[in-house]
Protein backbone atom coordinates (compact mmCIF):
# COMPACT_ATOMS: atom_id res chain seq x y z
CA UNK A 1 0.00 0.00 0.00
CA UNK A 2 3.00 2.76 -0.81
CA UNK A 3 2.29 5.74 -2.67
CA UNK A 4 3.94 5.05 -6.27
CA UNK A 5 7.24 6.43 -5.97
CA UNK A 6 6.91 7.12 -9.81
CA UNK A 7 4.48 9.79 -9.33
CA UNK A 8 6.77 12.03 -7.24
CA UNK A 9 9.35 14.74 -8.49
CA UNK A 10 12.80 13.36 -7.57
CA UNK A 11 15.26 15.63 -5.88
CA UNK A 12 16.44 17.08 -2.67
CA UNK A 13 15.09 19.16 -0.07
CA UNK A 14 17.48 19.98 2.76
CA UNK A 15 14.80 20.93 5.94
CA UNK A 16 16.48 22.95 8.80
CA UNK A 17 14.39 22.88 11.98
CA UNK A 18 15.45 26.17 13.67
CA UNK A 19 15.27 27.39 17.58
CA UNK A 20 17.34 30.14 18.05
CA UNK A 21 19.77 29.59 15.62
CA UNK A 22 21.07 32.72 14.58
CA UNK A 23 24.33 31.94 16.36
CA UNK A 24 24.63 28.55 14.33
CA UNK A 25 23.03 28.60 10.97
CA UNK A 26 25.81 31.04 9.30
CA UNK A 27 28.32 28.04 8.94
CA UNK A 28 25.66 25.37 8.51
CA UNK A 29 24.24 27.31 5.38
CA UNK A 30 27.80 28.00 4.35
CA UNK A 31 28.29 24.35 3.99
CA UNK A 32 25.14 23.96 2.03
CA UNK A 33 25.95 26.79 -0.12
CA UNK A 34 29.08 25.14 -1.36
CA UNK A 35 27.77 21.72 -2.70
CA UNK A 36 29.15 20.21 -5.27
CA UNK A 37 25.48 19.65 -7.33
CA UNK A 38 25.22 18.66 -10.44
CA UNK A 39 22.96 20.54 -12.59
CA UNK A 40 20.60 17.78 -13.48
CA UNK A 41 20.14 17.20 -9.79
CA UNK A 42 17.00 19.47 -8.63
CA UNK A 43 17.57 20.47 -4.57
CA UNK A 44 16.51 22.91 -2.50
CA UNK A 45 16.95 24.23 1.48
CA UNK A 46 13.97 25.13 3.71
CA UNK A 47 14.71 26.87 7.03
CA UNK A 48 11.70 26.30 9.06
CA UNK A 49 11.42 29.22 11.99
CA UNK A 50 10.24 27.32 15.02
CA UNK A 51 8.86 30.08 17.40
CA UNK A 52 12.15 31.81 17.29
CA UNK A 53 12.87 34.85 19.64
CA UNK A 54 16.40 35.87 18.02
CA UNK A 55 16.45 37.13 14.28
CA UNK A 56 17.06 33.22 12.79
CA UNK A 57 14.93 34.22 9.83
CA UNK A 58 16.86 37.48 8.74
CA UNK A 59 20.49 35.87 9.42
CA UNK A 60 19.21 32.84 7.20
CA UNK A 61 18.52 35.32 4.49
CA UNK A 62 21.34 37.56 5.15
CA UNK A 63 23.37 34.39 5.14
CA UNK A 64 22.75 33.15 1.96
CA UNK A 65 22.98 35.95 -0.31
CA UNK A 66 26.27 36.01 0.80
CA UNK A 67 27.16 33.10 -2.14
CA UNK A 68 27.40 33.07 -5.53
CA UNK A 69 24.95 29.75 -5.46
CA UNK A 70 22.38 32.14 -3.51
CA UNK A 71 20.04 31.90 -6.63
CA UNK A 72 18.98 28.29 -5.56
CA UNK A 73 16.12 28.23 -3.88
CA UNK A 74 16.09 28.96 0.22
CA UNK A 75 13.17 28.82 1.72
CA UNK A 76 12.10 30.85 5.02
CA UNK A 77 9.10 29.34 6.46
CA UNK A 78 7.70 30.25 9.87
CA UNK A 79 6.13 27.36 12.73
CA UNK A 80 4.23 28.87 15.26
CA UNK A 81 3.84 25.45 17.23
CA UNK A 82 6.76 24.61 19.23
CA UNK A 83 8.82 21.57 18.83
CA UNK A 84 11.07 19.79 16.28
CA UNK A 85 8.32 17.51 14.97
CA UNK A 86 6.24 20.49 14.57
CA UNK A 87 8.70 22.31 12.69
CA UNK A 88 9.88 18.75 10.67
CA UNK A 89 6.17 18.23 9.56
CA UNK A 90 6.40 21.71 8.49
CA UNK A 91 9.38 21.72 6.31
CA UNK A 92 8.09 18.27 4.66
CA UNK A 93 4.50 19.78 3.43
CA UNK A 94 6.66 22.89 2.01
CA UNK A 95 9.40 20.20 0.17
CA UNK A 96 9.29 20.09 -3.39
CA UNK A 97 11.12 16.84 -3.80
CA UNK A 98 11.01 12.94 -2.80
CA UNK A 99 13.88 12.66 -0.43
CA UNK A 100 13.91 14.65 2.53
CA UNK A 101 17.17 15.32 4.33
CA UNK A 102 17.00 16.52 7.71
CA UNK A 103 20.39 18.94 8.59
CA UNK A 104 20.34 20.18 12.28
CA UNK A 105 21.16 23.87 12.44
CA UNK A 106 24.80 22.70 14.01
CA UNK A 107 25.25 20.24 10.36
CA UNK A 108 28.27 21.13 8.44
CA UNK A 109 27.92 18.90 4.98
CA UNK A 110 30.70 17.36 3.41
CA UNK A 111 31.14 19.29 -0.32
CA UNK A 112 29.33 15.99 -2.29
CA UNK A 113 26.84 15.61 0.72
CA UNK A 114 23.59 16.27 -1.36
CA UNK A 115 24.38 14.55 -4.83
CA UNK A 116 25.90 11.47 -2.82
CA UNK A 117 22.23 11.52 -0.77
CA UNK A 118 20.21 11.53 -4.02
CA UNK A 119 22.40 8.92 -6.08
CA UNK A 120 22.10 6.27 -3.18
CA UNK A 121 18.49 7.74 -2.44
CA UNK A 122 17.56 6.63 -6.53
CA UNK A 123 19.20 3.17 -6.83
CA UNK A 124 16.93 1.57 -4.17
CA UNK A 125 13.44 2.53 -4.23
CA UNK A 126 12.91 0.32 -0.97
CA UNK A 127 15.41 2.43 1.29
CA UNK A 128 12.89 4.78 3.65
CA UNK A 129 15.67 6.30 5.62
CA UNK A 130 19.28 6.18 5.21
CA UNK A 131 21.69 7.41 8.03
CA UNK A 132 24.95 9.49 7.71
CA UNK A 133 28.21 9.55 9.50
CA UNK A 134 28.88 12.36 11.82
CA UNK A 135 32.02 13.60 12.85
CA UNK A 136 32.89 15.43 16.54
CA UNK A 137 33.44 18.90 15.18
CA UNK A 138 34.04 20.90 18.81
CA UNK A 139 34.35 24.29 19.23
CA UNK A 140 38.04 25.12 20.75
CA UNK A 141 39.17 24.99 23.24
CA UNK A 142 37.78 21.21 23.56
CA UNK A 143 36.65 20.03 26.71
CA UNK A 144 38.29 16.94 27.67
CA UNK A 145 35.21 15.23 28.46
CA UNK A 146 33.72 16.49 25.47
CA UNK A 147 36.17 14.43 23.91
CA UNK A 148 35.76 11.48 26.25
CA UNK A 149 32.15 11.02 25.84
CA UNK A 150 31.86 11.96 21.97
CA UNK A 151 29.70 9.11 21.30
CA UNK A 152 26.71 10.58 22.65
CA UNK A 153 26.90 13.72 20.35
CA UNK A 154 25.77 11.64 17.30
CA UNK A 155 29.13 10.80 16.19
CA UNK A 156 30.69 8.33 13.65
CA UNK A 157 29.52 5.53 11.30
CA UNK A 158 26.46 3.70 11.81
CA UNK A 159 26.94 -0.27 10.33
CA UNK A 160 24.43 -1.99 12.41
CA UNK A 161 21.65 0.06 11.00
CA UNK A 162 20.21 -2.01 8.50
CA UNK A 163 19.87 -5.18 11.50
CA UNK A 164 18.60 -2.56 13.69
CA UNK A 165 16.57 -0.92 11.45
CA UNK A 166 16.82 2.85 13.07
CA UNK A 167 19.76 5.71 12.43
CA UNK A 168 19.73 9.00 13.94
CA UNK A 169 18.20 11.71 12.31
CA UNK A 170 21.21 14.27 12.10
CA UNK A 171 21.66 14.03 8.50
CA UNK A 172 19.48 11.56 7.71
CA UNK A 173 17.67 10.93 4.24
CA UNK A 174 13.89 10.54 4.41
CA UNK A 175 11.71 8.88 1.74
CA UNK A 176 9.02 11.66 1.41
CA UNK A 177 6.34 8.94 0.19
CA UNK A 178 7.02 7.16 3.29
CA UNK A 179 6.12 10.23 5.68
CA UNK A 180 2.77 11.20 3.44
CA UNK A 181 1.48 7.61 3.78
CA UNK A 182 2.16 8.16 7.57
CA UNK A 183 0.36 10.72 8.07
CA UNK A 184 -2.12 9.45 5.94
CA UNK A 185 -2.79 6.69 7.84
CA UNK A 186 -3.26 9.11 10.87
CA UNK A 187 0.09 7.67 12.12
CA UNK A 188 0.66 9.16 15.99
CA UNK A 189 4.11 9.76 17.38
CA UNK A 190 4.64 8.53 20.99
CA UNK A 191 8.18 10.44 21.25
CA UNK A 192 7.61 13.96 22.08
CA UNK A 193 11.19 15.11 20.43
CA UNK A 194 12.67 18.25 21.54
CA UNK A 195 10.78 21.60 22.05
CA UNK A 196 12.82 24.45 23.21
CA UNK A 197 15.78 24.19 25.13
CA UNK A 198 14.58 20.44 26.56
CA UNK A 199 16.48 17.57 25.23
CA UNK A 200 13.41 15.54 24.80
CA UNK A 201 14.17 12.64 21.90
CA UNK A 202 13.40 9.60 19.62
CA UNK A 203 11.22 11.22 17.30
CA UNK A 204 14.18 9.96 14.47
CA UNK A 205 14.28 6.18 15.77
CA UNK A 206 10.90 5.87 16.08
CA UNK A 207 10.30 7.08 12.23
CA UNK A 208 12.43 4.62 11.19
CA UNK A 209 11.13 2.01 13.18
CA UNK A 210 7.28 2.92 11.66
CA UNK A 211 8.80 3.17 8.39
CA UNK A 212 10.44 -0.13 8.35
CA UNK A 213 7.39 -1.68 9.48
CA UNK A 214 5.25 -0.53 5.86
CA UNK A 215 8.09 -2.81 4.71
CA UNK A 216 10.96 0.00 3.60
CA UNK A 217 14.69 -0.71 4.41
CA UNK A 218 16.32 1.48 6.93
CA UNK A 219 20.43 1.36 5.75
CA UNK A 220 23.22 3.74 6.28
CA UNK A 221 26.48 4.99 4.56
CA UNK A 222 29.74 6.04 5.74
CA UNK A 223 29.92 8.66 2.15
CA UNK A 224 27.62 10.67 4.05
CA UNK A 225 29.82 12.44 5.89
CA UNK A 226 29.05 15.53 8.21
CA UNK A 227 31.33 17.71 11.11
CA UNK A 228 28.40 17.89 14.12
CA UNK A 229 29.63 21.58 15.72
CA UNK A 230 29.66 21.42 19.27
CA UNK A 231 29.44 24.28 21.38
CA UNK A 232 31.40 24.98 23.88
CA UNK A 233 28.08 25.47 26.47
CA UNK A 234 27.15 21.76 25.45
CA UNK A 235 30.61 20.43 26.45
CA UNK A 236 30.26 19.44 30.09
CA UNK A 237 28.60 16.95 32.49
CA UNK A 238 25.07 18.78 32.71
CA UNK A 239 23.93 19.04 28.86
CA UNK A 240 25.32 14.93 28.89
CA UNK A 241 23.42 14.03 31.89
CA UNK A 242 20.27 15.64 30.49
CA UNK A 243 20.64 14.36 27.32
CA UNK A 244 21.34 10.46 28.80
CA UNK A 245 17.82 11.34 31.05
CA UNK A 246 16.10 11.84 28.13
CA UNK A 247 17.16 9.64 25.77
CA UNK A 248 16.46 6.51 28.43
CA UNK A 249 12.86 8.02 29.01
CA UNK A 250 12.29 7.83 25.19
CA UNK A 251 13.80 4.13 25.26
CA UNK A 252 11.15 3.61 27.13
CA UNK A 253 8.04 4.90 24.95
CA UNK A 254 9.31 2.73 22.04
CA UNK A 255 8.71 -0.40 24.23
CA UNK A 256 6.14 -1.11 21.79
CA UNK A 257 7.72 -0.71 18.88
CA UNK A 258 10.89 -2.74 20.28
CA UNK A 259 8.34 -5.54 21.60
CA UNK A 260 6.69 -6.12 17.93
CA UNK A 261 10.57 -6.17 16.51
CA UNK A 262 11.62 -8.75 19.06
CA UNK A 263 8.90 -10.90 18.36
CA UNK A 264 8.26 -10.91 22.02
CA UNK A 265 4.95 -13.58 22.31
CA UNK A 266 4.55 -12.09 26.31
CA UNK A 267 1.42 -9.21 27.00
CA UNK A 268 3.71 -5.97 26.93
CA UNK A 269 1.91 -4.84 29.82
CA UNK A 270 3.31 -7.91 31.68
CA UNK A 271 6.82 -6.64 30.59
CA UNK A 272 6.99 -2.65 31.35
CA UNK A 273 5.42 -3.94 34.63
CA UNK A 274 8.62 -6.28 35.48
CA UNK A 275 10.72 -3.59 33.68
CA UNK A 276 9.21 -0.94 36.18
CA UNK A 277 9.81 -2.86 39.26
CA UNK A 278 13.06 -3.79 37.96
CA UNK A 279 14.44 0.06 37.73
CA UNK A 280 12.50 1.36 40.65
CA UNK A 281 14.77 -1.27 42.87
CA UNK A 282 17.85 -0.69 41.05
CA UNK A 283 17.70 3.10 41.57
CA UNK A 284 16.68 2.96 44.96
CA UNK A 285 19.96 0.79 45.51
CA UNK A 286 21.92 3.16 43.04
CA UNK A 287 20.61 6.38 44.92
CA UNK A 288 21.87 4.62 48.63
CA UNK A 289 24.90 3.21 47.05
CA UNK A 290 26.10 6.88 45.94
CA UNK A 291 24.95 8.30 49.67
CA UNK A 292 27.31 6.20 50.94
CA UNK A 293 29.51 6.78 48.91
CA UNK A 294 29.22 10.88 49.64
CA UNK A 295 28.91 10.67 53.25
CA UNK A 296 30.12 8.06 54.49
CA UNK A 297 33.45 6.79 52.67
CA UNK A 298 33.90 10.95 51.59
CA UNK A 299 34.35 10.24 48.12
CA UNK A 300 33.77 12.01 45.09
CA UNK A 301 30.96 10.77 43.01
CA UNK A 302 32.13 10.55 39.97
CA UNK A 303 30.88 11.32 35.52
CA UNK A 304 30.11 8.34 35.00
CA UNK A 305 28.02 7.55 38.16
CA UNK A 306 26.26 10.75 37.50
CA UNK A 307 25.78 9.40 33.97
CA UNK A 308 24.44 6.02 35.61
CA UNK A 309 21.69 7.63 37.53
CA UNK A 310 20.78 10.19 34.78
CA UNK A 311 20.33 6.73 33.01
CA UNK A 312 18.28 5.10 35.54
CA UNK A 313 16.01 7.85 35.99
CA UNK A 314 15.37 8.37 33.04
CA UNK A 315 13.61 4.71 32.51
CA UNK A 316 12.00 5.06 36.07
CA UNK A 317 10.04 7.94 35.59
CA UNK A 318 8.55 7.04 32.12
CA UNK A 319 7.79 3.63 33.20
CA UNK A 320 5.90 5.50 36.29
CA UNK A 321 4.58 7.94 34.15
CA UNK A 322 3.66 6.70 30.82
CA UNK A 323 2.97 2.86 30.67
CA UNK A 324 -0.69 3.76 29.94
CA UNK A 325 -0.06 5.64 27.37
CA UNK A 326 2.64 2.87 25.50
CA UNK A 327 -0.06 0.15 25.77
CA UNK A 328 -2.52 2.59 24.24
CA UNK A 329 -0.03 3.62 21.47
CA UNK A 330 0.71 -0.68 20.75
CA UNK A 331 -3.15 -0.74 19.88
CA UNK A 332 -2.89 2.35 17.55
CA UNK A 333 0.14 0.78 15.90
CA UNK A 334 -1.74 -2.42 15.50
CA UNK A 335 -5.06 -0.78 13.89
CA UNK A 336 -2.75 0.84 11.41
CA UNK A 337 -1.30 -2.84 10.63
CA UNK A 338 -4.48 -4.08 10.10
CA UNK A 339 -5.06 -1.05 7.32
CA UNK A 340 -1.97 -1.41 5.80
CA UNK A 341 -1.75 -5.28 5.45
CA UNK A 342 1.81 -5.44 5.02
CA UNK A 343 3.03 -7.07 8.62
CA UNK A 344 1.35 -9.32 11.26
CA UNK A 345 1.16 -6.52 14.05
CA UNK A 346 0.81 -8.78 17.67
CA UNK A 347 -1.30 -6.83 20.10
Amino acid sequence: MRIDSTKVTKGVSVVICCYNSAQRLPQTLRHLALQQVPSEIDWEVIVVDNASTDNTAIIAQEEWQKFESAHLTLKIVGEPRPGKIKAFEKGVDEASYEYIVLCDDDNWLNPTYIKTAFDIMQADNNIGVLGANGQFEPEMPVNDFAVKHRKAYVNGPQPDAESQHWVYGAGSVIRRTALLQLKRLGFMMITPGRVGKKLNGGEDVELCFAIYLMGYKIKADDRLLFRHFVPLSRQNIKFINQLTYWSSYSNVLLSGYFHKLQQNPEPLKKVLRRWQQICFTNLVKFRLILLYKRFLKREVITEQDQINLANLSGHTKALFTRKTDIIEHQEHLHSLAARLKIFDYAA
